[in-house]
């Protein structure tokens, strides 16, 4: 055990002589005066070679006492062994490869983050570049929101990407303006024309002249407004074709067909509402002259109405032989023969009739009219002449 004569190398308690004890620092003792109890250092005691010259680092903290010695004395580290000072580099050097695999570890999940980052910003503007008009709204709000996740870790990409996020967002936001109008167009187009084939088939199936008459001058309107719509279609496709073009010119994938899909459609409706247009005058014209054709025959029928009553002196619906020679003489200045009004009885009045009905009054005239035809003709041909 240390004695009283550890003097000033006391203070460092039996830490320090632990560590002697056991042999880890060789001339501990004699260095820092350790004592047996004859007075002699233990390093002389124990047979301890001191090598000349030697002079002993500070032993390390005693147990219990942390950062210093014994009574708050300053800590004194002792001389190490060539397994610690092993021991201390390879801890060192683990420490130091542990770090640089700490380090090569974040740079990997910081190139990872940022690579994925940029990535996503990138799909995110290719969807929008790429989509079609119904979904525009929803890939705009997509590319704000993984701009607002992503942009920031992108690191030297950020500019780039901002500005090819700007250029997206203002070319789709063109896009959608064009695509609204046009398919705005086509919608338009598409109803007319089936609005104006209801009126058409409508128009056909009428019975009535009046409604027929009424539908007429709205057909009339529906092709008229066709042909104008189209009119308005084509001057506007010529108006905007450069437009388009160069809007065609950055569109990209399913938005680019979708876009070529609505200007091929807005230039067929103009041609199909010309068609409409066309059939719906042809339908009107085809109805106003089967209508004057039907008030023709009114006319007609009323005036022959008039004139068979005319020569009805006893208005009992029928002429008698006696009216039809009246009637004969006052029209075609022309006395029938006998054998023609037999004739006449015996084809058109029925057994148990006074005479000539209304619905045989056509035929009773064109009966005279060919008898006076003939008797004109046989009179002026030559005298002994044989037919």
């Amino acid at each position: 055990m240390p004695t009283a004569a550890m003097g000033t190398s006391g203070q460092l308690g039996m830490a320090g002589y632990a560590q002697y004890a056991a042999g880890q620092y060789p001339g501990y003792g004699a260095s820092y005066g350790y004592t047996d109890a004859y007075g002699r250092p233990y390093g002389a005691s124990m047979g301890e070679q001191v090598p000349a010259g030697y002079q002993a680092p500070p032993p390390p903290p005693p147990p219990g006492v942390p950062g210093g010695g014994v009574g708050g004395a300053p800590y004194m580290h002792g001389p190490l062994t060539e397994h610690d000072r092993l021991a201390d580099e390879r801890d060192k050097a683990r420490r130091r490869l542990e770090d640089e695999a700490r380090l090569r570890n974040e740079e990997l999940h910081r190139k990872a983050e940022t690579e994925r980052a940029t990535a996503a910003v990138r799909n995110a503007i290719s969807s929008l570049q790429n989509g079609q008009f119904d979904s525009i709204d929803g890939l705009l709000k997509a590319l704000e929101s993984v701009a607002a996740r992503d942009l920031s870790k992108t690191e030297g990409q950020q500019a780039t990407l901002k500005k090819d996020m700007d250029q997206a967002i203002a070319e789709a936001q063109q896009r959608r303006a064009v695509m609204a109008e046009l398919k705005s167009m086509v919608r338009s187009g598409e109803e007319h024309i089936k609005a104006t084939a209801e009126l058409i088939r409508e128009n056909v199936g009428l019975q009535k002249e009046k409604d027929r008459e009424d539908m007429n001058d709205q057909l009339e309107n529906a092709g008229l407004e066709a042909q104008g719509m189209s009119d308005r279609y084509q001057s506007f496709m010529d108006e905007k074709a450069k437009e388009h073009e160069e809007l065609q010119s950055f569109t990209k994938g399913p938005a680019l067909v979708d876009l070529r899909l609505v200007i091929a459609k807005i230039k067929k409706l103009s041609s199909d509402l010309t068609m409409t247009a066309t059939n719906a005058a042809s339908v009107v014209r085809e109805g106003r002259q089967k209508l004057a054709r039907q008030e023709a025959a009114v006319a007609r029928t009323k005036r022959m109405q008039e004139l068979f009553d005319q020569y009805d002196a006893d208005s009992d619906g029928c002429l008698s032989q006696l009216e039809v020679l009246q009637y004969s003489q006052g029209e075609f200045e022309f006395t029938p023969a006998e054998s023609c009004l037999e004739r006449l009885w015996r084809n058109w009045v029925p057994a148990g009739m006074a005479g000539i009905t209304f619905d045989r009054f056509q035929q009773m005239k064109v009966a005279i009219g060919t008898a006076r035809v003939i008797e004109r003709d046989q009179e002026r041909r030559p005298a002994g002449h044989v037919a």
